[in-house]
């Protein structure tokens, strides 16, 4: 199965499913007292074209197959005094919808600090769905910034 996703670019409109995670991530963050953050499309860009990334190559991870760390590849999004990244692997027929991937996230004590981190305003979630071995499901990125 090949990997399909809009082709990278520098900046990403939210998929439904992207915009339904941040509404999830909302949610969480407004029941603990937060402000909720706002999409940023070329946070959205970087993520997605992560998500891409990690299915070509077959493996999840914060570094891209080239190397770069996350921070190098988010300064393409902007300068950002503070950032964090998500990551998921959700497999199809595992019901992980995206209130189950944040409540995933929330469990995750690395996650759920990014999550919880309130001087993050800004996000973007891209996703790209393939296979990642023999399983077919969906890589997804979540950037951060300040």
């Amino acid at each position: 199965m090949p990997v399909t996703a809009p082709p990278p670019t520098a900046v990403a409109a939210a998929t439904p499913v992207d915009s339904a995670i941040v509404r999830a991530i909302n949610r969480v963050r407004r029941t603990h007292g937060l402000c909720s953050v706002r999409f940023n499309p070329g946070l959205a860009g970087v993520a997605r074209a992560h998500s891409v990334d990690m299915l070509r190559h077959n493996v999840l991870s914060h570094a891209s197959f080239n190397g770069s760390s996350f921070t190098a590849r988010l300064s393409r999004a902007g300068r950002h005094r503070r950032y964090g990244e998500t990551l998921a692997w959700a497999p199809n027929g595992a019901g992980v919808t995206p209130s189950v991937l944040v409540q995933l996230w929330m469990n995750s004590a690395p996650h759920r600090a990014v999550l919880m981190d309130g001087r993050l305003r800004r996000i973007g979630v891209g996703s790209a769905v393939g296979m990642m071995g023999a399983q077919a499901g969906a890589a997804i990125t979540a950037d951060w910034s300040s």
